[in-house]
């Protein structure tokens, strides 16, 4: 049985050859000048898998297994972060906790995601789309690195240890760290967006285009508001009114474009698992020797 090639562009002669820099999907070696039947000198991967465009079903089924981990691992650490924020605060109330168990409890909440996070950002190991999405991609890493420093500072700070001065930079770092959260979380959605026009999926990058914007500046004017009200807390009246009322708006509309986030973090995963599936089929296919062989 021979590995039906759908050879992307002009990417193979008539010989039978690719005839363009084309990377192995495996290990990125050039497989310019093989053979379509034949195989990878590095990895041993078919190299009619690598012909075939894009595609997220032509990727490495590894690769694709662990994107699709990474969206379980944020869905799952989303709603620790949700139970356990609950508990926590309960618990608090209860037994009078401190508020370093509380931090503490929130950021063991918070690890999943983080893990998540990582995984779903893992580049293609054909380096594919690295020029249209890898420095969104090292943009969300760093993002997760800032927020997790940030609180492990969040517990040091609970603990009632730091001086003023140093409390008054720890709240500084973050409303740093909320701000780089925020690009971190517009770099996630334009990563995302990316991904699934490889699937491809147009009206699932359309949502992740949606709320792309809709996040960000929902949440960047709600960090704008908190800052303001900061300024005006002293000097309480109308003002500070109508930035409470516009925060709560501005909140109401962040948990909406939220639980559309998780329903279309639930498309990827399905998309994800489906294109491992496809890859794995057209990788088996590959592998088998030609009729007569």
């Amino acid at each position: 049985m021979t590995f039906p090639v759908q050879a992307d562009g002009a990417s193979v002669m008539t010989s039978g050859e690719v005839s363009k820099d084309t990377p192995c999907r495996k290990c990125a070696y050039n497989l310019r000048g093989l053979a379509v039947g034949g195989r990878c000198p590095e990895c041993g991967t078919p190299v009619g898998v690598s012909v075939n465009g894009d595609l997220l079903r032509y990727s490495d089924p590894q690769y694709l297994e662990t994107l699709w981990r990474g969206v379980h691992f944020i869905l799952w650490g989303l709603l620790a972060v949700v139970v356990l924020s609950f508990m926590a605060a309960f618990v608090g109330q209860i037994t009078k906790a401190s508020p370093v168990f509380v931090q503490v409890f929130i950021f063991a909440a918070s690890i999943p995601s983080i893990i998540g996070g990582w995984l779903l950002t893992t580049p293609d190991p054909a380096g594919i789309g690295e020029d249209q999405y890898g420095t969104a991609r090292k943009i969300i890493r760093i993002s997760l690195i800032v927020g997790a420093t940030n609180s492990l500072i969040s517990i040091v700070e609970a603990s009632g240890s730091l001086s003023p001065s140093a409390a008054l930079a720890a709240r500084a770092v973050a409303l740093l760290v909320s701000l780089v959260g925020l690009v971190g979380q517009f770099a996630q959605l334009a990563y995302l967006r990316k991904l699934a026009q490889r699937i491809p999926d147009q009206s699932l990058s359309d949502r992740a285009r949606f709320l792309m914007w809709a996040i960000g500046i929902s949440y960047g004017v709600l960090l704008v508001l908190g800052f303001l009200a900061v300024l005006l807390a002293r000097a309480p009246g109308p003002a500070v009114t109508g930035l409470g009322c516009a925060a709560g708006v501005l909140g109401i509309c962040l948990i909406v474009f939220g639980v559309m986030y998780l329903f279309m973090l639930g498309r990827f995963a399905t998309g994800f698992r489906e294109q491992a599936e496809l890859a794995r089929q057209t990788w088996a296919i590959a592998g088998q020797p030609p009729v007569g062989q």
